[in-house]
């Protein structure tokens, strides 16, 4: 598994980048892929998730929004997909605070997320 790649951004995408890592381009669905730019060097924090219609990378600025993507992927009901689109909607901070002080009327505003899915959050 990898925990980072460092490379250039080919390319950004409203879903992914494409990080150039020594001449092979790997698409990374990032939740806010418009805060690298294109033909600059990139660290992306990667997480590998492996489903039976394939390997996707997800990535993150910080080893801390990685962390993140994993709490909430460890809730049943969340999926990689569901993670990316919360993360993506709100500040990675304000989340991550959110979720440790329970608050549940702040985080039941995200669609698929009700106060059941929240119990098994805390």
């Amino acid at each position: 598994m990898f925990e980072y790649l460092k490379g250039i951004v080919a390319k950004i995408d409203p879903a992914y980048v494409v990080l150039d890592v020594n001449g092979i381009g790997y698409k990374i669905l990032c939740p806010t892929p418009y805060s690298y730019q294109e033909n600059q060097p990139a660290t992306i924090y990667v997480e590998q998730v492996v489903r039976d219609t394939g390997i996707t990378l997800y990535g993150f600025l910080s080893l801390e929004d990685k962390e993140l993507f994993l709490k909430l992927l460890s809730v049943s009901g969340i999926g990689p997909k569901s993670a990316v689109a919360i993360m993506a909607a709100e500040d990675t901070d304000s989340l991550a605070s959110a979720i440790q002080n329970g608050e549940v009327k702040y985080l039941t505003r995200f669609p698929g997320v009700g106060k059941r899915l929240l119990l098994r959050l805390s």
